[in-house]
């Protein structure tokens, strides 16, 4: 059972190969550093040595580069049982004179023209499972809730959601193919919104300090918190719930919470 990841690096995509790993999934890791990936592979050697790991780099901003990489993961596997799109990327602008274009064009080409391009690259090894083989992307909260300063990542997270949709109904004209829903993790206590909110809060944008506050009180979910949350979308939400779904990270987090007490 092969599970590509990619951004599995650090922070949800890690702990997700963690979380994987110990459930028997075998994985692919791929990223924009590879030194990451071979740290986070060496964990799960250590940790789940009967797990098999690859890792793969790429520059999800290049087409070619990604097109390169649904090659490399075709050529090495038969069948994906599932892929989970952790990658993503949007700086803070101070305002919107100083958003810049090429972030914005970045953006839009790493969260959005990446997992579509890739997604379709991969069909090949998506389709004809039986279950059939579920893909995830994940989204953010502040893709409906526009704050200033949030132009770059904010925008293109709301056209993943859409995209998301878009497939839902195209894989529902194949006969074999596979599942797809967004995972909407809320916030999470990772070294990417801790550099977010830094960055942010240099520019004196509001939500850096509403953000802070919420991570000092922990009024947040660890990344351990949603990669399990995340799993269990993956292997235990039945098929007709999974899709076309949106889950929310939290609320998965609690209900799982009250289930295991």
């Amino acid at each position: 059972m092969w599970t590509l990841i990619t951004g599995a690096g650090s922070g949800i995509g890690r702990a997700l190969a963690l979380e994987l790993a110990a459930r028997g999934h075998n994985l692919i890791l791929a990223g924009r550093t590879l030194a990451k990936l071979e740290e986070v592979a060496e964990t799960l050697r250590a940790e789940a040595p009967d797990c098999e790991v690859m890792t793969l780099g790429v520059d999800l901003a290049d087409p070619a580069s990604t097109r390169d990489l649904a090659h490399q993961v075709s050529d090495a596997v038969d069948h994906l049982s599932a892929f989970v799109y952790c990658a993503g990327v949007g700086e803070p602008a101070a305002d919107f004179a100083s958003l810049g274009l090429i972030d914005f064009q970045e953006a839009l080409a790493v969260n959005v023209s990446a997992p579509m391009l890739l997604t379709q690259s991969l069909l090949p090894v998506l389709k004809g499972g039986d279950p059939a083989s579920r893909i995830v992307m994940i989204g953010a909260g502040m893709d409906k809730h526009a704050q200033p300063g949030t132009g770059s990542y904010g925008i293109s997270k709301m056209a993943l959601r859409r995209l998301v949709r878009q497939m839902s109904v195209e894989f529902d004209t194949m006969s074999d193919g596979p599942v797809v829903s967004l995972f909407q993790p809320g916030l999470v206590d990772t070294p990417g919104i801790r550099s977010h909110i830094h960055k942010a809060g240099e520019m004196n944008l509001p939500h850096a300090e509403w953000l802070n506050r919420r991570l000092a009180s922990g009024d947040c979910l660890t990344a351990e918190q949603a990669a399990s949350a995340l799993a269990f979308t993956l292997n235990q939400v039945p098929e007709s719930d999974f899709h076309g779904a949106v889950f929310n990270g939290a609320d998965l987090v609690d209900s799982l919470s009250f289930a295991g007490s």
